[in-house]
Formats: structure tokens, C-alpha cells, sequence
């Protein structure tokens, strides 16, 4: 009896399996099912991307690649370009070229001589290819034949955009070159920017560069000399060193600065080089030089007359103008510049400056002969502060007055890695007062300055000789100050 009810109760078990398997395998079935239907149905439904022939690329590649139904050629250096005039006439030149009364409006072939060097067959491929393309990418080293190209077709549109490539490339591998580029093809903004970077990179970078040095023109060396906004390090001595490197590589032919002090001290000149004819054409940086400010250190003087570069003639002024401003200031009669023009202040200012690494406190001064007044300078996190210091011990001549004015500009500059200016902080001009061992603050430092910290001062503390001063002894009983 046991075993059948085991044989029922087994029995039943496996058709309950078997039911409960096939019921199992349905819902399977159904899942696959809907399963594959949602794929199905999401398969069409999702949007199948290709990469087809745009109308720009097909213009460009039938038009202007493959030359097909061209209607006018133009022949540039020894290349015949066959294009279209509804295309080229984006450009003004060849729409005024095919209007009107020109010859060239009814031709087939036209002629364009080109004679700009910068201008080359692979920047005219680049340049008409524009007109038959939406877009255009274009590569730094590229840049200045490509903008004398558009230039000489008017693009202006491209023009822009080589503007803003070299304004954003611009370094000390491209500065020069920028700004030739500039003066030439008329872009104001280029050279702008060329020039500000030459003003703040040429005595703190530029000049361990001999590369760099050579390709600076006579002319625009003394552009930059004659700027007030010259970032000069350390004093203004250090632009008459720098342009004996300049000299150097210019006319020896050799790019090794260990070579130019013993050059110098070798040279076989009897009479001072700018005056031969093969100085001459180097002159004209030496002659705007500040030369009261070339005769401050004993140092100095000696350098530059067994350099025989400058011709003793072109000192004479200056040692007479230092003489006299000490003679006056010996006399208690001048204590300082009480007011001068921004124009004659840049024009007259001598010029100084440092640069600081890392941040914290840092204090210093020139050494320059500043007519007795030995002047301090401090610079922490936050300020910048000038100080007359007023030792009894010191060994230089002393200006005893009690007041002293000074007119003053400082401005702080951070650089970025092509060594652009990243920002700038300038305090504008100041006119100071300082008592003996009085210090006062120039400016508060902006948050956004960064290190290397770059300080360029310019500063005044005598009162400048007019027009007539020069020429006649100074009425020192005009300047006295009460």
C-alpha cells in the first residue's frame, strides 16, 4: 500500500514539473518575444548617421579642387589658377577688377603680378580655397603669408582672424616678425602688442637672446629705447650694455655672448666707432640713449670710454645738466620736481627696475647716483613703499634739506609662459614729499598679480632744465622752494 501511494505521489509530482516547465518555457518564449520586439521596434526608430557631402565640401572639391566649370583664369606666380567670378568676387580686389570699365571685366585670362616675398603659392592655395569654404583653419607659422595675401585681395574677415592667431602667438620666436608684419600691412592691434611685449621682455629676456637681438632693426630699437613704458632692470645703464650685445651680433657675425666682452676689449678702433662709417649705421639707438643717466657710477664711466663707442661730443651736454643739478641741489635750491608734464616727465624720467620671484618681503635701491638722496624701496604681499633714507654715516654726498619732492610712476607687471602681459598694475604718476626717513606708499598690489613679479619704475627728483637752462647758466634762485 506504502509503495503506491509513493508511485501516486510521484507520478504527480512529474506531471506538476512537466506543467509547471512548459508553463515556465512560455513565459520565456514571451520575454524573448518582447524582448526582441522592443529592439525591433527601437532599431526603427533610431536615426542611421552617415557622413555625406556637404554642399561646401562638394563645392570646394568640384569648384576650386578639380577646376570644373571655371569661367576665368588667373595666372600668380607661374601658376594658373582656374576659378570662378562668383566666387572670387567675395574679394573687393577682383570685384572691382570684373566690374566697370577695366579691361579684365571681359577677359578669360587675367595676369596678377605679385611682387610681396611673403605672399607664396601655398598661401594663394589657402586664400581663393576660402571662397569656395565655409570654414578655414589656419596655422601660426603660416599667419604672415596668409595675411599679406589677404590683404593684397581686401579679405577682411581673414585679416580678423590673423590678427587675433598672431596677437594670441605672439613670443619671443615670432614677436619681431609680428610686428614687421604689422607696419607693413597696416594692422595697428598686432603691433600694438608686439611692441608692448618688447617693451617688457627686451632688457629682462630679450638681450640673453642674440638670435632674438639681430633681428631688431636700427629703427625699431629706437622706438623701443625712446618709450616710457621700456621695462628697464636695474638701471638705465643696463640698455647701453644691452646694446653692445646688439652691436655684437650685428656686425661680428658670431651669436656668442661669451665672445663680446673680450671683443670690446680687443677692439682695434682709434676713434669711437658710431662716428666710422661702419658704426654709423648703428648710431641712431646710442644717440636717444639718456646719456645723464649713462654717468652715474664711476663703473660705468669707465666702460663706456674703453668701449670708444660714443663719441665724447655726445656726453658733453649731460655731464654739464649733472653738474649744474648737483651744483643746486648742493646750494639747498632745488628739492625736487613740483610739477611737470606727462610728456615731459616720460621724455625726461629715469628709468629703473627689478624683477621679484616669490612672494614676501623684499627690499632694495638702485645703485645710481640720485643727487643725494638715497632712496629705498619696499615691496611685500601687499604694498609698495619708497623711503628716503637719511644715514648720517654715509659716504656719499647728502642732500640735507628737509624736504625732498620726487615724481614717480611704478608698475607691476605679471607674464604669462610666452611671456605676455597676463596683468598689469600702474600706479599713474605720483608727486611725493618725503622728510628725511620718511617712507610712503605707492600703491596696494592687486590680488591677480603672480610671481615672477616684474617692477618697472620711473622716477624723477630733480627739477628739469628748461629749453634756455641749457644753453645759459640756471637762475638757481627761481627754484627755491619755501
Amino acid at each position: 500500500m506504502g509503495s503506491y501511494v509513493s508511485r501516486i505521489a510521484s507520478a504527480s509530482n512529474i506531471a506538476v514539473n512537466s506543467v509547471y516547465r512548459g508553463r515556465k518555457r512560455k513565459c520565456i518564449e514571451e520575454d524573448d518575444f518582447d524582448s526582441e520586439s522592443d529592439f525591433i521596434d527601437k532599431t526603427l526608430q533610431t536615426p542611421k548617421k552617415r557622413k555625406l557631402l556637404t554642399t561646401a565640401q562638394y563645392i570646394y572639391k568640384t569648384l576650386f579642387q578639380e577646376e570644373k566649370g571655371s569661367d576665368v583664369t588667373v595666372l600668380m606666380l607661374g601658376k594658373a589658377w582656374r576659378l570662378h567670378k562668383v566666387y572670387i568676387s567675395q574679394s573687393p580686389y577682383f570685384a572691382s577688377m570684373f566690374c566697370g570699365s577695366w579691361r579684365e571685366a571681359n577677359e578669360k585670362i587675367i595676369n596678377v603680378e605679385i611682387a610681396d616675398p611673403n605672399i607664396t603659392q601655398d598661401s594663394l592655395f589657402t586664400v581663393l580655397g576660402s571662397f569656395y569654404h565655409d570654414e578655414l583653419s589656419l596655422e601660426p607659422k603660416d599667419v604672415i603669408s596668409i595675411l599679406a595675401t589677404a590683404t593684397l585681395f581686401q579679405l577682411q574677415g581673414l585679416i580678423d582672424q590673423c590678427t587675433d592667431i598672431m596677437i594670441e602667438t605672439t613670443n619671443i620666436k615670432t614677436v619681431v616678425p609680428y610686428y614687421n608684419a604689422a607696419v607693413s600691412y597696416g594692422v595697428p592691434t598686432v603691433r600694438t602688442a608686439a611692441r608692448r611685449w618688447l617693451e617688457v621682455n627686451l632688457l629682462g629676456y630679450g638681450w640673453l637672446h642674440p638670435t632674438f637681438l639681430k633681428e631688431i632693426t636700427p629703427e625699431l630699437m629706437v622706438e623701443l629705447i625712446t618709450s616710457p613704458n621700456l621695462v628697464v632692470m636695474q638701471t638705465e645703464f643696463c640698455i647701453y650694455m644691452m646694446l653692445r650685445i646688439w652691436l655684437f651680433v650685428h656686425i661680428h657675425n658670431d651669436e656668442d655672448p661669451l665672445q663680446i666682452d673680450t671683443y670690446f676689449k680687443n677692439h682695434t678702433w682709434t676713434e669711437p666707432f658710431l662716428a666710422t662709417d661702419e658704426g654709423k649705421e648703428f648710431a641712431a639707438p646710442f644717440k636717444t640713449l639718456r646719456m645723464k643717466y649713462l654717468l652715474l657710477h664711476d663703473q660705468d664711466v669707465q666702460i663706456l670710454y674703453s668701449d670708444n663707442l660714443i663719441p665724447p661730443d655726445w656726453l658733453h651736454n649731460a655731464y654739464k645738466e649733472q653738474w649744474l643739478h648737483l651744483l643746486r641741489i648742493d646750494a639747498r635750491k632745488d628739492r625736487g620736481p613740483k610739477q611737470m608734464s606727462e610728456e615731459e616727465f616720460a621724455k625726461e624720467c629715469f628709468r629703473c627696475g627689478r624683477c621679484v620671484q616669490k612672494a614676501g618681503e623684499h627690499v632694495w635701491r638702485w645703485t645710481a647716483f640720485h643727487f643725494g638722496l638715497d632712496l629705498v624701496a619696499y615691496l611685500d604681499t601687499t604694498t609698495f613703499r619708497i623711503r628716503r633714507n637719511n644715514k648720517l654715516d654715509t659716504d656719499h654726498i647728502k642732500a640735507n634739506h628737509s624736504k625732498h619732492n620726487i615724481i614717480i610712476r611704478v608698475s607691476l607687471i605679471s607674464l604669462d609662459e610666452q611671456r605676455q602681459v597676463k596683468h598689469i598694475q600702474d600706479s599713474g604718476i605720483h608727486r611725493i614729499s618725503l622728510h628725511r626717513n620718511e617712507d610712503q606708499q605707492v600703491m596696494s598690489l592687486d590680488k591677480q598679480l603672480t610671481y615672477p613679479l616684474y617692477i618697472s619704475v620711473n622716477l624723477q627728483v630733480v627739477t628739469p632744465f628748461s629749453d634756455t637752462d641749457e644753453t645759459k647758466s640756471p637762475d638757481v634762485t627761481t627754484l627755491s622752494d619755501t
